[in-house]
């Protein structure tokens, strides 16, 4: 029994550490415009800016392709984000705080076999995400923060 905790320990230490290496994350979906040019940084892309009646997007478009859209309404708030690329984008970044009941509604989906997307519905969160090898695409979005008169078409 002895060798068995000694032969796992180098594992069990570095999950226990684990959460120390993952450095702080961008605030994403339900973050302030500001985290929306620190995305940019992370992602080493170039950040533009447009602004509509109803809210502002920062689209950031990467080396490899990547483009990330992030709403911002006139409260200054991060209400949903949209991604095109060749590959799935650090949705923990892009989903920040709400990136938690994401897995966890993700892990209670009961549909077994390969699925090319997924939609989770929640009443605080939507997140849809599908693709295929080097065409991936999604969007998130809080429904609370979506301002009147904007519909989820609106959030490609």
């Amino acid at each position: 029994m002895i060798r068995r905790s000694v032969k796992h320990a180098p594992f069990l230490a570095m999950v226990a550490i684990s959460p120390l290496w993952a450095g702080p994350a961008c605030a994403g979906l339900g973050g302030d415009a500001a985290s929306a040019l620190a995305d940019g940084s992370e992602m080493h892309g170039v950040v533009s800016s447009t602004s509509l009646p109803q809210y502002d997007i920062q689209e950031i478009t990467g080396d490899s392709g990547m483009r990330v859209r992030e709403y911002v309404n006139r409260g200054g708030v991060v209400f949903a984000v949209s991604w095109t690329g060749p590959a799935l984008p650090d949705l923990q970044q892009l989903l920040g705080t709400h990136y938690v009941e994401y897995t966890t509604a993700l892990a209670a989906l009961s549909r077994p076999g390969l699925h090319r997307s997924v939609r989770v519905a929640l009443p605080e969160l939507v997140v849809e995400s599908g693709g295929h090898l080097r065409a991936y695409a999604g969007r998130a979005r809080l429904p609370a923060l979506v301002p009147a008169g904007v519909s989820a078409a609106d959030l490609l």
